[in-house]
């Protein structure tokens, strides 16, 4: 069959400036031209197929021309395929850690604040402090995770022999550890007011008695007096230097 420049356009979903685009850019040719009017054929539809799937591969013009010229095409587009697939998988990468730094802010900002703009001098170290976080609180659940199978396996040790002393025997093990872990978490973690994102630490025994869930804790903040549920952030000094200035 044989379409003009317009039905052409029309089948391929393109606009017919597009299809006349690429015709100025020798990446689509008419089989005919009659009275100014430019005839494509078969051919043609296919061709402008490829180049419609290439572009929504981000191909760019100048590589799709190559691949419709060259003989060993597939190759060729094979290893631009891997480059992209890199170059994309970076961007995303970039993106999603864009997409938690923003997640990680918009939560220590609460729905009343208002505090100065100039807290976003701040962010960056908050940031930071909760994604540390994190990996802190990784680690801690790795060694509860060995103290709770030490932990039942002394319980189910002490049902199987109808004895109570491997329990008495690793009882003062896991209070040694329960009270280390509670002394090191302390010391390692401030929190953020989601009001006016000063940064504190309490002291021990509120940060033991306060509500809490995962990752926030509930205190009345030391610089803007409200009550909040504070988030967690490993210390960082640059976080101590900010909130002295």
């Amino acid at each position: 069959m044989v379409y003009t420049t317009g039905e052409l356009a029309k089948m391929c979903n393109v606009s017919v400036r597009t299809v006349q685009y690429y015709d100025q850019k020798g990446l689509l040719k008419p089989d005919s031209v009659e009275n100014n009017r430019r005839y494509f054929s078969d051919k043609a539809k296919i061709r402008l197929e490829i180049i419609n799937v290439l572009k929504e591969m981000d191909c760019s013009l100048k590589e799709i021309k190559v691949l419709l010229e060259e003989a060993d095409s597939i190759k060729t587009l094979k290893f631009l395929l891997k480059q992209k697939e890199e170059s994309l998988e970076i961007q995303l990468a970039k993106q999603q850690e864009k997409l938690k730094q923003i997640q990680n802010l918009n939560h220590v900002i609460g729905q009343k604040s208002e505090e100065p703009l100039s807290n976003v001098l701040k962010f960056n170290d908050i940031s930071e402090g909760m994604i540390e976080m994190r990996h802190f609180r990784r680690n801690i659940m790795i060694s509860a995770g060995f103290v709770g199978i030490v932990q039942y396996g002394s319980i189910a040790a002490s049902i199987i022999k109808h004895d109570f002393k491997p329990i008495g025997i690793t009882a003062p093990f896991l209070l040694a550890y329960a009270a280390g872990v509670s002394w090191i978490y302390y010391k390692n973690v401030s929190y953020v007011c989601p009001n006016c994102q000063h940064t504190f630490k309490p002291t021990f025994t509120q940060v033991m008695l306060a509500n809490h869930t995962f990752k926030t804790r509930k205190f009345k903040c030391p610089n803007c007096g409200e009550t909040h549920y504070c988030v967690e952030v490993l210390d960082n000094e640059n976080l101590n230097e900010l909130e002295q200035l």
